[in-house]
């Protein structure tokens, strides 16, 4: 991985001179790149912008910045880039960074956690500051039950979103996304996915749901990197960690495998493919 810090007298990226390893995340935004091609690289910009705005550094993200992070992408190859707000030192003025880093290996399933703890982030409407704790939450869930992925879920028991990843789910043909009040992050994916289901006039209904609902549905969890994945197996750290804390032998966490019927196999690798060939050059 390739860091860089912009010079905002000199509009240019620059090596870092010194350790920044330690730096406060204060704002992020990464994307997918494939042999030069980005998906809604616009809306990146608009959600970076703002989050950068929230901290004091929405004049520094000028085209020059962003024309100077599209030159630094190779034109071949899968990346998954990231720009940065960051807190170097307390005596010291913000700086934004760039990330050139090979993206991970994809997946087209997912197996989550239902974890037995609430949602722990600290600033859930911006992308940054969370990241850290987020990474660690989902490390903790693979080695202790196998998951790809987390759900958080808010005190009332409504499911928010995954640690990475935003939630859409099916009920029959209405295409579902979550009440904007429980405060999700703002996904780019899910975005762009609404924006074609209503042109496609697919029903959309925005809504609160519990576990118990969601179980019964075809669920997505989509972001910038994997594009859509179908949750295939939901686990219970719940009753695993109620068993521990009242001393007893633990059982094993419960699984609940969804197969899906063909019907659902067939619209999700239509809405695959469709979103897997939409990218384009970055546009500056």
């Amino acid at each position: 991985m390739n860091v860089w810090l912009w010079n905002q007298q000199d509009h240019r990226f620059e090596e870092p001179t010194t350790d920044i390893s330690s730096s406060k995340l204060m704002a992020a935004d990464s994307w997918l790149v494939e042999d030069g091609r980005v998906r809604a690289f616009d809306l990146h910009r608009t959600r970076f912008g703002d989050a950068a705005a929230q901290v004091g550094m929405g004049d520094v993200i000028t085209d020059d910045f962003w024309a100077a992070v599209v030159e630094k992408i190779p034109a071949k190859g899968e990346w998954f880039p990231r720009v940065d707000v960051l807190d170097v030192s307390p005596d010291a003025e913000r700086e934004l960074a760039f990330r050139l880093r090979p993206a991970p290996t994809r997946k087209q399933e997912l197996k989550v956690l239902i974890p037995p703890y609430s949602d722990p982030r600290i600033t859930p409407n911006r992308k940054g500051p969370d990241i850290a704790l987020l990474e660690r939450v989902r490390e903790d869930a693979g080695e202790q039950y196998s998951c790809d992925e987390v759900l958080l879920i808010n005190g009332d028991g409504y499911v928010i979103e995954g640690a990475t990843t935003s939630l859409l789910w099916w009920d029959e043909e209405t295409l579902c996304a979550q009440d904007p009040e429980l405060g999700a992050l703002p996904g780019v994916t899910s975005a762009v996915i609404l924006e074609e289901a209503r042109a496609r006039s697919v029903p959309i209904e925005l809504r609160r749901v519990r576990l118990e609902e969601l179980i019964e549905h075809e669920a997505w969890l989509v972001n910038a990197l994997h594009g859509i994945r179908r949750v295939s197996e939901l686990v219970d750290g719940r009753d695993f960690h109620d068993s521990v804390q009242r001393g007893d032998e633990p059982n094993q966490a419960w699984t609940k495998r969804r197969s899906g019927p063909h019907a659902d196999a067939v619209r999700l690798g239509r809405w695959r493919e469709w979103l897997e060939t939409n990218r384009v050059a970055p546009g500056m």
